[in-house]
């Protein structure tokens, strides 16, 4: 019911089999592309070969067929792991670097870990994860929205191409596709982390606090209860509570003694105080995968943009820099943005001699451009909306006299996704907001400071980091966004970084802190992961239930999606009262919006008129050839509905019963009534 849509459990070994493949690729290039160090091979050389997979899937997608596509790009990052090593230093793979089996153990711990728990939770945006999921394995490859067939999805969909591949070589059904898939790159952020830690302080034990750090991490809004309640009675009215629905309105004082039990979530409730409107500590933003994928490429080019072989290992480079922009093209935007910065100061100032590795890595950011234009998403879909004079029916933004949705922001605001716009200019409000994005703002300076020392010593890539944390900060206090929950992820974008790059500086060795900086440090440290401490807690408590997807999938569900999944006519379009959910079991589209899409989804007029009074005649003059139909939605049709929708000339695809609950199942085609 929640793991395999076969029965045959070779399906899931081939896929480990094609995992293999480009793992094996990935190392290969770890070894003959980058010069690594032996312990650090294995685990950086499994997220190349991880991105170059996808990357790979994403580009010949649309024109190859799903299973060839999904098993020949493994080849292909084979092949090219073999290119390079065809002259490259002898051995060809050095089987000493399988000493860091610690490391992976430990993966493979936090994978089943993360797993467990994501089964119990169905919390972010299942309905569009599960959805381009299953339509992606069906070969929807850059996929169609998945409730506008109409128009492509911007949308960073690369993270979802893993689930996808599970999903077609592996046969999973596309929930424990999207669960697995997120604890596999969740455990393995962890483990970069690790080595970016070790790198710098030279002790794995650091690296792991760094880690630990960095999953637990998150804003102290919980310290707003330690203030005094006349100070709170001040807050009040200039603070608006915006989400979640529990609390919107309240006054913030009320709101952050509650308890939130949020749908489809753990059954513990999540306390308001210790949630956070700029970005979910990791062990919680794990489970929604983008940002996931995001860190861990932003970890790659971390490790090894300064350690290329050769000039030609920019082209590893220039593929993670281009699927960056396909998983989380904000940080792209960012680090595109910072990096021609910083190279052009470099020029201006001329101090030292431009390093290789630094003109290579630049030389694949700017190449990476055509790459993130063209090859699907968000940045794509907004590109095209430019070049068409902004008539393209793109599934992104509505029409605005702004800037492809931005605008300039006065007066200067920190924004939360939860707390609403808070003013720097009024004290109370600044200091809210910066309870809110965690006393790790106040170490900026501090931060900046250390790492400009490092840039001047040659740590460019720390440079090139540190600048994008500031663009991202800034950005959003100046700048604001027609749906502004989603520019808050410039902000965390900084956080992140300032986050881990403290973390390094309480225990780099060179670092001539101060005893009093290295408490301080450490002080707030602790205060920022307190509220990450707390939010696992309540997460925990979730991994002994399964939540197939937001609870209106059940497993009558599961069990037609065996029957029917990328089985119905390529190219039909499917009925389901419940909107997305036929999408996600059988792989085939539908339309059930119209006009410009936003987040604010607007049902079609057409569609309700179809759901309240459906006939054959009007689904097939709407383009529907097949309608799923659940015992709910059949039981208020009128008896004239019912029987429109069961003449002669409709066949049944499959039909399931569950007499104990009084539940059915009936997919039906339509396409013998067409004539």
């Amino acid at each position: 019911m929640y793991w395999f849509r076969t029965e045959n459990p070779l399906d899931f070994i081939f896929w480990l089999a094609v995992v293999v493949i480009w793992a094996v690729g990935g190392w290969l290039l770890a070894t003959h592309a980058i010069r690594l160090k032996s312990q650090e091979r294995i685990i950086v050389g499994f997220g190349l070969g991880l991105v170059t997979y996808l990357w790979f899937i994403n580009i010949f997608g649309r024109w190859i067929s799903p299973t060839w596509v999904f098993t020949g790009s493994a080849v292909l990052v084979l092949g090219l792991g073999l290119v390079f090593a065809w002259k490259g230093e002898r051995p060809v793979l050095d089987w000493r670097d399988l000493r860091s089996w610690r490391l992976v153990l430990l993966g493979l711990f936090l994978v089943w870990l993360i797993s467990r728990l994501a089964k119990g939770m169905a919390i972010f945006d299942d309905r569009k994860n599960v959805s381009i999921i299953s339509t992606m394995a069906a070969g929807d490859i850059p996929p169609h929205h998945y409730m506008n067939s109409s128009v492509y999805f911007a949308y960073h969909y690369g993270f979802q191409l893993l689930g996808a591949s599970m999903m077609r070589l592996g046969g999973l059904l596309p929930w424990s596709a999207f669960d697995l898939s997120k604890a596999i790159v969740g455990a393995y952020l962890f483990l970069l982390t690790v080595l970016l830690g070790k790198r710098y302080t030279g002790h794995t034990w650091s690296g792991l606090i760094v880690a630990s750090v960095l999953a637990f991490a998150a804003g102290t809004r919980y310290l707003l209860l330690l203030l005094p309640h006349s100070l709170m009675n001040q807050i009040d009215p200039l603070i608006f509570v915006r989400s979640p629905d529990e609390v919107v309105g309240m006054p913030l004082s009320e709101a952050i003694r509650l308890g939130i039990a949020m749908g489809d979530g753990p059954p513990a409730p999540l306390g308001f105080a210790f949630m956070n409107g700029i970005g979910w500590p990791t062990v919680m933003a794990v489970h929604a995968g983008p940002s996931t994928l995001s860190l861990v490429i932003m970890l790659l080019v971390w490790l090894t943009a300064s350690r290329l072989r050769k000039p030609v290992s920019l082209l590893i480079m220039t593929i993670l820099f281009s699927f960056w922009a396909l998983v989380w093209e904000s940080s792209y935007g960012l680090v595109l943005l910072a990096g021609v910065l910083v190279a052009v100061y470099w020029l201006i100032t001329g101090r030292k001699k431009l390093d290789d590795n630094f003109k290579w890595t630049i030389l694949a950011l700017i190449l990476s451009s055509p790459f993130a234009l063209l090859q699907g998403g968000t940045t794509t879909e907004i590109f095209w909306r430019f070049v068409q004079g902004g008539s393209s029916s793109v599934a992104v933004i509505r029409e605005s006299p702004t800037l492809a949705g931005f605008a300039l922001q006065w007066p200067p605001v920190i924004f939360s996704s939860q707390l609403d716009a808070m003013s720097i200019l009024s004290p109370l409000e600044l200091l809210v907001a910066i309870f809110e994005l965690g006393p790790v703002v106040l170490l900026a300076p501090l931060i900046t400071w250390w790492s400009w020392k490092r840039f001047r010593e040659g740590d460019w890539l720390l440079g090139i980091f540190v600048l994008s944390a500031w663009i991202g900060f800034a950005f959003p206090i100046f700048i604001r966004y027609e749906y502004n929950r989603d520019i808050v992820r410039f902000t965390k974008h900084a956080i992140i970084i300032w986050t881990i790059v403290v973390t390094i500086m309480l225990f780099y060795q060179t670092a001539r802190l101060r005893k009093e900086w290295q408490y301080l440090i450490a002080a707030i440290l602790v205060l920022t992961v307190f509220g990450g401490f707390v939010v696992f807690g309540s997460m925990f408590t979730a991994a002994g239930q399964a939540v197939l997807s937001e609870n209106v999938i059940n497993g009558l569900d599961s069990r037609v999606s065996r029957d029917t999944w990328d089985r119905l006519s390529p190219g039909s379009e499917i009925f389901d009262p419940h909107i997305w959910r036929a999408t996600s079991l059988t792989g085939r589209l539908t339309h059930v919006v119209s006009g410009p899409m936003s987040y604010d989804y607007e049902l079609s007029q057409e569609w309700w008129d179809l759901r309240n009074n459906p006939t054959v005649g009007g689904m097939l003059a709407d383009g529907y050839q097949y309608v799923y139909i659940d015992q709910g939605w059949w039981a208020g049709l009128t008896e004239e509905a019912r029987e429109d929708l069961s003449q002669p000339c409709v066949d049944i695809i499959t039909e399931l019963v569950d007499e104990e609950r009084d539940q059915f199942r009936r997919l039906i085609s339509l396409e013998n009534c067409q004539s």
